[in-house]
């Protein structure tokens, strides 16, 4: 590898101090880290994602399955991480789909600014319905789980429900990297996605709702907002969204004959 395409390497920063009443205390609290994952897939960049430097295979083929390029393990004939995890190659199976990478990329809201190559969603037919009090304490199990906000802060935790509970659970800097995140690991542990709920500690926002329309995902909650776009896809997918959830209440935006109330 030459200067020119070496991965930038930083030197890691001090932890902070707090100021507070006039004084000054050091903290031993970092802030998460954070790296720049290029996916190569066939020999061509695809594109680059600003993530948690963590299982990045999984993120790589969860992004593969949500752009619709990929749908199992079977599609992928060869992986590998290399340059310190900064690069994830990927070859694909003859199964695979044509990889897009004449398409228009979409550079959507967030943090780290995810990618994505369209806003079509998937109509989800079927699957659980739930009621509120369920989604509440799915939403506290989920937020107790957060290891990476609780030692750093600044991180974003997602979990996918199946109707006995928490089965994958996820942490990353961008929020709509955990549903990437969530699709890879469901590949890699063969867990069927379709039907479930995905909660998430962020916004909601139009990529992360189609995405779950294309996991097949019928419920997407949040402890924040959805955005009015990805409320007018949720209504298109037949997705439902909820927003603000809380111990004790929460709001739904769209509820798709899926919220029991």
């Amino acid at each position: 590898m030459t200067a020119e395409t070496a991965p930038r390497r930083t030197a890691r920063p001090a932890p902070p101090k707090l100021y507070r009443a006039g004084q000054l205390t050091q903290l031993d609290r970092l802030p998460p880290p954070e790296r720049a994952i290029t996916l190569i897939v066939d020999g061509e960049e695809l594109a680059t994602v600003a993530c948690s430097p963590h299982r990045v295979l999984a993120l790589a083929l969860g992004f593969l399955r949500v752009e619709d390029i990929i749908q199992t393990a079977e599609d992928v004939e060869l992986m590998e991480v290399c340059d310190e995890e900064t690069v994830v190659k990927i070859r694909l199976a003859k199964t695979a789909r044509r990889v897009p990478h004449e398409r228009k990329r979409i550079l959507t809201s967030g943090c780290g600014r995810g990618v994505t190559f369209s806003l079509d969603v998937v109509p989800v037919e079927g699957g659980m319905t739930v009621r509120p009090e369920q989604l509440m304490a799915w939403m506290e199990e989920l937020l107790d789980r957060a290891e990476g906000y609780k030692e750093h802060g600044g991180t974003h935790t997602s979990g996918l429900f199946g109707r006995d509970g928490l089965e994958i659970y996820v942490e990353d800097i961008g929020r709509h990297n955990t549903i990437d995140r969530i699709a890879g690991e469901a590949i890699l542990a063969d867990v069927p996605t379709a039907g479930k709920a995905i909660l998430t500690s962020g916004r909601i926002s139009s990529d992360m709702l189609v995405k779950s329309s294309r996991l097949g995902v019928g419920i997407a909650a949040s402890r924040t907002s959805p955005t009015e776009l990805a409320v007018s896809l949720a209504q298109e997918a037949n997705v439902a969204v909820c927003g603000y959830v809380r111990r004790d209440q929460m709001r739904i935006f769209h509820d798709a004959g899926r919220i029991v109330t």
